[in-house]
This record gives C-alpha cells, structure tokens and sequence, in this order.
C-alpha cells in the first residue's frame, strides 16, 4: 500500500517528541507504544494526590532539550531546587554541602572551578580520556574529588568513571550551571504535554500493542506488530532504550549493523526507592548526595506542586557501576532514608523499589568519545528509517539526548521523503521541523 505515514516506534520522550515534531510540521505520523501507558521512565505514578517519578528526576535549563519542548508547545512548568540547603551524607554524619566544603576541601577554588564544568576548550581537550582521570588532574586533594565525583554521579547518572567520557561528563556540567527543574506533576506532565500536540496536530497514538518487526530492504516498507497486524510506512522512527530490542527489528545487514552496536553499549543503570510520605518527618536537606557512597536524595515536593497540602515525595537512589544491577540495594537505600528521616516508616502512603532502573541505553562512553561518535540517527543505512533515544547522536545526555534526538529523527526521515517533492514545499515543512529545534544533535 502507497503511504506517506511515518511510524514511530517506542512512546518514550524519545518517541514522543519525534512524532510531535512530524505532527506539528503537518506530516502524518502514528506512534505505537508497547505498554499500556505512555512515557516509558518518564512516567509517572498518580496515586492519592502524589505523582511519583521512577527515580530522581530533574529537567536541565541549559540550552537543549527544553528549548525543543518549548517550541512544540509543551508547557513546561516547575521549581528550581533550592541547593543552599543541599546536604551531604560523609563518614555516616549527614552536614550542610556548605560546611563539608569549609571543613573537609582543602583546595576549595579548583574544586569550584571543576565544578563548573571548566570550559569549552578545557573540556574538549580531554574528550577521549576517562573521567577518573580527569578527576585526578583537577586536585589532589582526596576530599575535593570526592565531592568532584558525587556531583558527576548525580549529573551524568554514571558510576564508573573509567568508562564514562572526561569530555562529556565536564560538557554535562557546564549544563548544570544552569540549573535545573524540578516539575509541577511530575515526569509525566511533558509526557501528557507532548501527546497533546500529537493529537492536536492529528497524529495517532496506539498503546497496548507491541512492534516485532519492521520490514525492510533498502527503505522501510512497514511495520510488524505482535498481534498480527501491520501498519504501512513511509518512514519509521525507532525510538526505544534498549539497542539491543532495536537490533531485533530490523534484518540483515541493517540487523548485523545494529548488533554491534549493542554489543558495544553499556546500559546506565540505578537502583532507587520512591516514597510518599504523610507528613515528611523532616524538612531539613531537600537534596543529599553522597560522599562516600554513590548514592543521592531529593525530595522534589519541597519546591514543585507533586503531593497534597501535608504530604511529600522523596527519592532516594544508587548509581550503578556495570555488574551491579544484580545485587539488592534496597536495604542500603533504607538506611539512608533512616538516616534522613527519621521514624518515615510510620509516614509511608506509597512506595517502590526499583532495583536495576535503565536511566540509559549506553553510557557516553571514553570508546565513543562520549558522545561525538555514538550513533547517529542514520546508523542503520536504511533509507526512511531513523533512530532516536537516550544513546543516539553527537549532543546531550540522558533526557536532552532523547528529546534532540527524537527532534533529529523526525527531521531526518522527514528530509528523506522531501526527495522529488517541489522545492517551496520543502522550504515550507524545513522552517516548521527547524523551528523548534529539530537540527538540534542531528
């Protein structure tokens, strides 16, 4: 059958923003989500009045993803955290981040200084090198790269510094002097954003119904799902965390292409408990991160509208070094919240242990040059078909790079079936794909 409709695999952020870009450049586009619910980690549980994200989460101000989500029309509202009153978990004592510093960081002006992320020309030359040894270069003072490393943990998720990229990590924390969002209904606020332009601009969005193939030679022909049912395609975006459950999509070639690329992946990964509490025992440290241990805790409901008058909602996590994921962290996760709140167990409305969450598909790794040579959204060769996800494409990391990501393979695949089409035309659906970001990563 004769289509023109693009089909997105995967209702992640990644997903979702590639369809509502396609959506709103006027492009025909159905996304096809596998689960019941949309989002993917970016959902969020409604229960009692809490909204309760998978894990901490924060949405980065930097330049990025959150100019795409502004020029789709999502409505992107929340707090900023208030981080003078962060606090640290060192040797079992929790203190002020403030006092740790003054009492324990001996060469506190170059601490500060990697703390910005150094800049743009001092980062790009150790692009290729691993974080630990950036870390070393930055002081050698032992409690200055402690702190050095905890506020890497919680900026980039990654746990193992010999493997993630100096470049890249020091990129993502010149991001984090912007700051960052903590969201008014949780995650799942842009999820229900993005949907609604889908919808808005007359896309279509199927859920419950999984994707087990997309048929190919050398352009996409359709896509195959679980249930029996196929949807002819123009084009195809593949929008889903795991390269490996990509690879599984596709044939030949474009298949052996795709493995390879997932062999090569190593999954970011984090342990965490969600709580909801009722009251929270204790309104001192709204953020916590760990010296010793790589854990970290924030209770986004002590600046953004998530709970009910009287309630809260905290999470407390565990950044994963790879082989790790297998080993039960709840009881550590546990200790932390008993040291942070005392008696909470008497307070709990809701919770969940999560004990191996995949906060991305790959790590930006020192192999890849963290991230100029990850994948691009055109790795597969096949025309018509694009990737997107948090692993894909030279700009960004863990949700900026799912969101630029989807905005690139939109424009990607959109690019590719301008091939003949008049020239005005072309012009007039480039200005709507670019207006918002899409080049962005691309």
């Amino acid at each position: 059958m004769e289509t023109d409709r693009t089909v997105v695999v995967g209702g992640g952020l990644a997903g979702l923003t590639a369809a509502a870009t396609l959506a709103r450049a006027g492009r025909p586009v159905t996304l096809v989500e596998g689960a019941e619910h949309l989002g993917g980690r970016a959902r969020s549980r409604h229960r009692l009045g809490y909204d309760l994200n998978l894990g901490p989460h924060a949405l980065y101000r930097a330049p990025g993803g959150l100019d795409v989500l502004k020029g789709l029309g999502v409505p992107v509202r929340g707090r900023r955290p208030r981080l003078e009153r962060a606090g640290v978990l060192a040797g079992g004592e929790l203190v002020s981040a403030t006092r740790h510093l003054r009492r324990s960081v001996n060469d506190r002006l170059r601490v500060a200084r990697a703390l910005g992320g150094l800049g743009a020309n001092d980062a790009a030359l150790w692009a290729g090198q691993p974080t630990s040894a950036w870390i070393e270069h930055v002081t050698e003072d032992e409690a200055g790269r402690a702190v050095v490393a905890s506020v890497l943990r919680t900026a980039t998720y990654a746990a193992d510094f010999d493997l993630l990229d100096a470049g890249a990590a020091t990129a993502q924390l010149r991001a984090a002097v912007h700051g960052v969002l903590y969201l008014h209904g949780g995650w799942s606020s842009l999820v229900d954003g993005l949907a609604a332009v889908i919808r808005r601009h007359g896309g279509e969005i199927v859920t419950g119904r999984a994707v087990g193939a997309v048929e190919h030679d050398h352009r996409v022909r359709a896509v195959h799902l679980t249930d029996g049912g196929a949807l002819p395609a123009a084009a195809v975006v593949v929008a889903v965390t795991d390269p490996r459950r990509t690879a599984r999509l596709l044939q030949g070639d474009a298949a052996a292409r795709m493995t390879a690329i997932a062999e090569a992946a190593v999954p970011v990964r984090m342990a965490h408990l969600d709580v909801a509490l009722r009251p929270l025992p204790s309104t001192r440290f709204p953020n916590l991160l760990g010296i010793d241990e790589p854990i970290y805790l924030n209770v986004p409901s002590s600046v953004a509208a998530c709970a009910p008058d009287g309630g809260a909602v905290l999470h407390v996590g565990r950044y994963l070094r790879p082989g790790e994921e297998h080993l039960d962290h709840r009881a550590s996760l546990e200790a932390v919240l008993d040291r942070h709140q005392p008696e909470w167990r008497d307070h709990v409305v809701d919770a969940r242990y999560v004990p191996r969450s995949t906060v991305s598909g790959d790590h930006a790794r020192v192999a890849t040059r963290g991230t100029a040579e990850r994948p691009g959204v055109d790795a597969v060769g096949v025309g018509g078909l694009a990737l997107a996800g948090d692993w894909v494409g030279p700009v960004g990391m863990i949700g900026d790079a799912s969101i630029l990501s989807g905005a690139a393979a939109a424009k990607a695949v959109a690019d590719d079936m301008m091939v003949g089409v008049p020239r005005r035309i072309v012009g007039s659906l480039g200005d709507s794909l670019g207006a918002h970001g899409a080049t962005a990563g691309s």
